[in-house]
């Protein structure tokens, strides 16, 4: 759901990178705590709720986090596996997702910690023990509204806000810290 939201925004267009911009000392620092050793496993649970249902859409699965490549494995309420890269986002039943490559840069981006990513594509605020994202790109923003990273020694909880007001809140358990190979 969150990537399928991502992706639309991205095929609607791109705009060109200029300057390297520089994120705050203070919001470096924040990524630099929340980062763990790669490759590290958490288990995650997925709240989207949407305008109009009665009740939030539930998934759970397992995110594996490696140096070059995130998998996200959704094991509940079906089992679906996707495997976010540089190349782009790809799953079992199907080849890349086409214009992927963007929407994995950003997914990549928040949740390594990559601090040259967030500035290139998000503004960037502090709020006690997250970080709010707001996208640069435009394309992007008629769809996310803001994206909050928080946690204070990892990434405990991220928040979705779209701007016609769905959210997606994702809740991660650590599972594994070390020797956790890449599936």
């Amino acid at each position: 759901m969150l990537l399928s939201l991502l992706l639309s925004a991205v095929l609607l267009g791109s705009e060109a990178r200029t300057e390297e911009p520089q994120l705050a000392p203070e919001v470096v620092e924040f990524l630099q705590q929340q980062q763990q050793p790669l490759p590290f496993v958490v288990e995650f649970e997925q709240k989207r709720t949407i305008q109009g249902l009665p009740r939030p859409l539930l998934s759970s699965g397992q995110l594996t986090i490696a140096a070059d490549e995130v998998i996200w494995h959704t094991q509940q309420p079906l089992d679906q596996k996707l495997v976010i890269n540089a190349t782009g986002i790809h799953s079992d039943e199907q080849p890349k997702l086409r214009g992927s490559e963007v929407i994995a840069e950003l997914l990549l981006a928040v949740l390594q910690g990559d601090a040259n990513a967030i500035a290139r594509n998000f503004a960037t605020e502090l709020q006690e023990e997250c970080l709010v994202l707001t996208p640069k790109l435009q394309q992007l923003q008629q769809f996310v509204a803001s994206i909050e990273s928080c946690g204070v020694a990892a990434i405990e909880t991220i928040r979705l806000v779209e701007q016609q007001g769905n959210q997606s809140v994702i809740s991660f358990q650590p599972k594994a810290a070390v020797g956790v190979e890449a599936q």
